[in-house]
């Protein structure tokens, strides 16, 4: 719920602060809100991730991995769509810093029982 909670918070605060309009094709189309979404998502699988480490629990970890692959598909796929853009940049330079913070400090928990 938290998580599409902060993804219609990300949407209108887009559309008042961007001048996007309030649709999902205008918003889908909308270089910052591609790049918001990424940048979004990475600090969500982030935020899971260490979670899950600090409390040994591997599948809120691994909820974690999961949408950060997400997040790279996304990249690829509708990101790259319009290389060049600062936006792009933005979510490219953003989502790889946190992928760095990521492998640094969120490790794959142990198993359970050992």
């Amino acid at each position: 719920g938290g998580f599409a909670w902060a993804n219609v918070v990300l949407a209108r605060s887009v559309h008042f602060l961007g001048g996007v309009p309030y649709s999902f094709d205008a918003l889908f189309r909308s270089e910052v809100m591609q790049a918001s979404c990424s940048v979004l998502w990475s600090t969500a699988a982030m935020a899971a991730m260490l979670l899950g480490w600090r409390r040994a629990n591997r599948r809120a970890w691994l909820a974690g991995a999961a949408l950060l692959a997400v997040v790279v598909v996304k990249l690829f796929l509708v990101d790259l769509d319009g290389i060049g853009t600062v936006a792009r940049i933005v979510s490219f330079l953003g989502v790889g810093l946190l992928m760095l913070v990521m492998g640094y400090f969120c490790p794959l928990p142990p198993k359970e029982g050992k």
